[in-house]
């Protein structure tokens, strides 16, 4: 443990040199470059997609209330719809199948998922439309 923290000190250090003092940059191979890219970009597509699951698990009701009272105050705005909770999961799926790539399992999973979502989204959209009209009026 003592030696992986005297590692971890000695990379800050290094870093903070290249950073502030100007010192000779470590040059990287291309091809870790380009992985540490996809790793970024692949952790930024997972919190996107740990973020929508969350709001589908726990929704906040504050977004409904704030659609009601839109609806009854007429300030929605004409064409804008909102997405629910599960068509932004598939958007955020979609555009990280996307981004993985549609040749890739993962991509392609993710994909898949993605249109089911979607029209689960669409579904639920049309069922509350429909309780609303045939209940409400």
């Amino acid at each position: 443990m003592a030696s992986e923290a005297g590692g971890f000190f000695s990379r800050a250090k290094q870093l903070t040199e290249e950073t502030f003092l100007k010192a000779e940059r470590t040059e990287l191979d291309s091809h870790f470059e380009n992985l540490l890219q996809r790793a970024d970009k692949t952790e930024e597509h997972t919190r996107r997609l740990l973020s929508a699951i969350e709001g589908y698990l726990q929704p906040n009701p504050t977004v409904r209330m704030e659609e009601v009272f839109y609806e009854k105050l007429e300030l929605k705005k004409d064409g804008a719809v909102r997405l629910n909770n599960l068509e932004n999961l598939s958007t955020a799926m979609t555009e990280a199948g996307e981004q993985f790539g549609e040749t890739t399992p993962y991509g392609t999973a993710l994909i898949k998922v993605a249109q089911t979502e979607n029209r689960l989204g669409q579904a639920e959209r049309e069922l509350c439309g429909q309780a609303a009209t045939n209940t409400l009026l």
